[in-house]
């Protein structure tokens, strides 16, 4: 069952990148500041036959707090290029809302009464970084390195935008900073959800490459 409703929600766009030895350092001279360090567990969770996934939907649980994200526009994948572009929904009653429309069940009460077994859990440190703010911009640009407990290391650059019009414009910002880190690379990068399944879930990542979800 497709889904048929748009919830409002902030549009998350996003570009990952491999960080070198120097990328501190080139953070530092381009004026970004650490704004905290920290430690959390995710959780993601599917149905056994990864409906959620293959519709490019990901439901996760950030030590206590649910999110889901999914792109922005029905039938669409989130990936486009080398950045991705998902709505971040947090509030239980949206992400009841169209998980039931994308398992074609009815709402249950809670989230946990969908049944959804566990897809992928790991620990990450992240360093959290702001970019300075460009004259006439509100849009404030963060860098994250993360390291994964499964030996994986990782950097993303977010913008968070409110409109699907703003979408191109973010998408540039973000590879002209990655240019000015020296991290650019024209094609994607994974993300740390698609590598623990790489090397955890070999038959799921398999089925996820083969639909172009990741």
């Amino acid at each position: 069952m497709a889904p048929s409703s748009h919830l409002s929600a902030p549009i998350e766009v996003e570009r990952k990148f491999i960080p070198g030895p120097e990328v501190e350092k080139s953070l530092n001279a381009i004026g970004a500041k650490l704004l905290k360090e920290i430690t959390f567990r995710d959780c993601y969770y599917d149905s056994p036959d990864l409906r959620l996934a293959l519709a490019d939907y990901w439901l996760r649980k950030r030590e206590d707090s649910w999110e889901l994200k999914y792109p922005p526009q029905i039938g669409a994948r989130g990936l486009t290029g080398a950045s991705t572009q998902y709505l971040e929904v947090t509030q239980e009653n949206q992400i009841i809302c169209k998980i039931s429309e994308v398992l074609g069940v009815p709402s249950p009460p809670n989230i946990e009464a969908f049944g959804l077994g566990e897809l992928a859990s790991f620990v990450t440190r992240r360093r959290r970084f702001q970019l300075p703010l460009e004259e006439s911009s509100k849009t404030k640009v963060v860098v994250d390195l993360d390291e994964a407990d499964f030996g994986f290391e990782v950097g993303e650059v977010e913008v968070i935008v409110e409109t699907q019009e703003e979408v191109q414009n973010a998408m540039q910002k973000l590879e002209d900073i990655c240019k000015k880190l020296g991290v650019f690379q024209e094609s994607a990068v994974q993300g740390k959800v698609s590598m623990f399944l790489k090397l955890n879930r070999a038959e799921h990542y398999k089925q996820l490459i083969e639909a172009h979800v990741i």
